[in-house]
């Protein structure tokens, strides 16, 4: 995103992740709350696609010593509306998403389900003040590394985020938020979190810009007292060169829960680079605190790295390998444990894909993904390997 050098038009805002809602793991590839993305062909408007995904997945519930395999076949079709433009001009804005997924097993028929998606962007820009409200919302029932099993759940994510250009370059910022994550089942732990913050941009030039925002929360979390977070983060939006954009936010977070007080680092961080027409790479790395929904009184340290490359081969092929790493550490903040010890997560995958664009409306791709989780509870990890053709068609 380019920030602007006048004081006529507003910066764009950049929002920090406010919940799991709008997360990126390596654990799983099929829970992605839907975008709204712009073209030259359609900027504004209503747009209707699906994708239709078959596939052979060789441990559906993510279990380490019963894996199941069964075919899985996802139809999603998504809604999407554009109207107004929030990183340009003036006047009101909206970006709508909706995305629907009946998920059909043909053995374990009694786990069929519709997995619910959406994403909201919505507000107003004027010369100098833009007001902007973004919002999430998931029904999720796909197993997750932390439960080991398949889980009932719905996560929410909302900010309002307020920004002011006092003079030429310099954006202010204030914002309040919240996230939420509601389990069915009712041996497992739901979270909530709410937060504010303060930040200030600077548009160093047309290619650079740089902020520093402070942000104070309280997490709410079932089985545990509540947790304190106080957050200072620098962050930088670059692009040294047409081929080459970085996204990076980094700093520490101080966390205070009934252990005591903590002070770590945290991470968000993007790298994309083309090197030449029809040839992608990117690397993106994270580092944050994460609630256990399976543990009573215990967070996480979450800390991954995934990497990509995409190639276009005669104008209709492309080829995709995508590979990361994650890796969670577990330990105690509220309460005994129950005699509960240390337990660490260890997660890679590899996923290559073939595409073949059958016209500027449809693509058809074929992929593989292998997966496995190294932990040292023996309740927990998995291996699972997933072959499957999707059908990506937009009207």
């Amino acid at each position: 995103m380019m920030a602007s050098t006048t004081a006529s038009v507003l910066p764009p805002i950049h929002a920090q992740e406010v919940s799991s809602a709008v997360t990126s793991r390596v654990e799983s590839d099929a829970a992605l709350v839907p975008t709204v993305e712009k073209s030259d062909e359609r900027a504004s408007g209503l747009e209707i696609g699906t994708i239709l995904a078959v596939a052979y997945d060789d441990n559906i519930f993510l279990s380490k010593s019963k894996p199941e395999a069964d075919t899985v076949i996802r139809v999603s079709p998504t809604v999407a509306y554009i109207q107004g433009d929030a990183k340009a001009g003036e006047g009101g804005f909206i970006e709508f998403a909706y995305r629907p997924t009946n998920v059909m097993y043909l053995q374990n028929h009694t786990e069929n389900r519709i997995d619910q998606q959406a994403a909201l962007t919505a507000g107003w820009r004027g010369k100098v003040t833009q007001i902007t409200y973004t919002g999430a919302a998931q029904k999720l029932a796909d197993a997750t590394a932390d439960t080991g099993r398949q889980t009932d759940r719905m996560e929410y994510a909302n900010e309002i985020r307020a920004a002011w250009l006092p003079r030429e370059k310099v954006t202010l910022e204030l914002a309040a938020g919240s996230g939420q994550i509601v389990y069915d089942d009712p041996t497992l732990f739901d979270s909530k979190k709410t937060y504010g913050e303060i930040a200030v941009r600077y548009a160093y030039s047309p290619k650079t810009q740089v902020g520093l925002a402070y942000r104070a929360g309280r997490y709410d979390v079932d089985g545990g007292s509540a947790q304190t977070t106080h957050q200072i983060t620098a962050n930088i939006d670059w692009k040294p060169r047409e081929k080459v954009h970085v996204k990076l936010q980094a700093g520490a977070e101080q966390r205070g829960t009934d252990s005591g007080t903590d002070i770590n680092p945290v991470v968000e961080g993007r790298i994309d680079w083309t090197p030449r027409i029809g040839t992608n790479l990117y690397l993106s790395a994270y580092q944050r605190e994460v609630a256990s929904a399976y543990y009573a009184g215990q967070n996480y340290t979450l800390k991954g790295v995934t990497a990509g490359i995409s190639q276009k081969f005669d104008g209709k092929w492309t080829a995709r390998l995508e590979t990361g790493q994650e890796k969670s550490s577990y330990h105690q903040v509220s309460g005994s444990g129950g005699g509960v010890g240390a337990r660490n997560d260890k997660i890679w995958f590899v996923r290559p894909a073939l595409e073949y664009r059958i016209n500027d409306q449809c693509n058809v791709s074929l992929f593989y993904r292998v997966s496995d989780n190294s932990s040292s509870a023996s309740a927990f990890g998995y291996s699972q390997r997933t072959v499957g053709l999707e059908l990506n068609y937009r009207f």
